[in-house]
């Protein structure tokens, strides 16, 4: 009997192997049809985007500044050129120029710090004292329309070597998602040699680094709303696979902490007013919740206000830990669809009247 049951369930196994095949398959198709239909329908913003994105080198993120960090880094600069104009030569015009531009980077820097206006411009907004956060279930591009207002960064957990994982392959996870509902992959792929290619020397047992890709303007679109957001692609250390390749527990808690430290800094500096993130390192990854939760709480207490506001999209499995650092989850709502009441007569930013190449169609 106990053959037999054997037998039965290994036919009940194979038989559903298809279904999951099958779904895959639908999304290999439907990677490849959304991807034909962001290059037709998008393919200025595209373009611009992938000359817009920047790479962040190792080490580089987590020594960005803002603010008054970068008003005391432009004075201390301006200082050591001004001593080095006052020992060069008299006739040493290029060290005084040099000098000159300095300072005025200084006083610029100074003044965007105290929120006192340059040259009697419009008065500065006042700098904020706190981040406010909030804890939803929802993917990222549903936390967007919901939850995005300003400047918006969306934290994609990308694969180190592969332009969006296995999208075009039907992978489903958080990358693909947001390949799904953007013309990230484009971009993306458009980076291969760059960023990703060169990636494949620095995978140190899983561990990764914080080498970033920083992509503004990417373009969202659902039923025909149109959302932009700047998106951050950076790996997330994985701490059981880097255990098993012989990387210690240090070098582990070190590269999570780079990590949240690169991610919030890039952010930062680039003036983003929400920040929209996962549960960066947890579940398969093998970081404790707690441990993640930790480094972000003390980040963000000790930077008050350098990110407005911070949306967590986490799994239901997290959501309790998060809820408790960063308050409860708010009953989520459907993401408001703007009426636009007036159109341009040539309406060319309608791209559900591009003409798509064949065998795209719109469903």
């Amino acid at each position: 009997m106990a053959g037999f049951s054997d037998r039965d369930n290994g036919r009940e196994r194979r038989g559903a192997r298809p279904d999951r095949e099958a779904q895959r398959e639908e999304r290999r198709r439907e990677a490849v049809r959304h991807t034909g239909l962001m290059k037709a329908a998008f393919g200025k913003e595209t373009d611009e985007a992938i000359e817009a994105a920047r790479i962040y080198e190792e080490g580089e993120g987590r020594r960005l500044l803002w603010g008054a960090e970068a008003a005391a880094a432009a004075k201390e600069a301006a200082a050591m050129a001004e001593a080095d104009a006052d020992g060069a030569q008299v006739g040493n015009e290029e060290a005084r120029e040099e000098a000159v531009a300095a300072e005025e980077m200084a006083e610029a820097a100074a003044a965007e710090a105290a929120d006192v206006p340059a040259d009697n411009g419009p008065a500065a907004v006042p700098a904020a004292t706190e981040t406010v956060t909030k804890v939803v279930t929802s993917f990222a591009p549903e936390a967007l329309y919901r939850d995005g207002e300003g400047k918006t960064m969306i934290v994609d957990p990308g694969a180190f070597t592969r332009p969006g994982g296995a999208y075009e392959d039907g992978a489903f996870g958080p990358e693909q998602i947001l390949c799904s509902e953007s013309n990230l992959y484009p971009v993306l792929c458009a980076h291969k040699r760059d960023f990703y290619d060169k990636n494949r020397d620095y995978r140190r047992g899983s561990l990764f680094t914080d080498r970033a890709l920083y992509v503004p303007e990417v373009l969202f679109s659902r039923e025909g709303d149109t959302r932009r957001a700047d998106v951050l692609v950076i790996a997330e250390p994985i701490r059981a696979y880097a255990l098993d390749n012989h990387r210690s527990e240090r070098e582990c808690d070190k590269a999570l902490a780079d990590r949240i430290e690169t991610i919030f800094r890039i952010a930062a500096a680039n003036n983003v007013q929400t920040l929209i993130m996962g549960a960066f390192g947890c579940g398969r990854n093998g970081y404790p919740s707690a441990q993640v939760i930790e480094l972000i709480r003390a980040w963000i207490g000790e930077h008050p206000g350098a990110v407005l506001r911070v949306v967590f999209a986490v799994p239901r499995m997290h959501v309790d830990a998060f809820r408790a650092a960063f308050g409860s989850v708010e009953e989520e709502k459907p993401a408001a669809v703007e009426e636009v009441v007036e159109r341009d007569e040539e309406a060319d930013d309608d791209w559900r009247a591009v003409e798509l190449p064949e065998g795209i169609t719109l469903r």
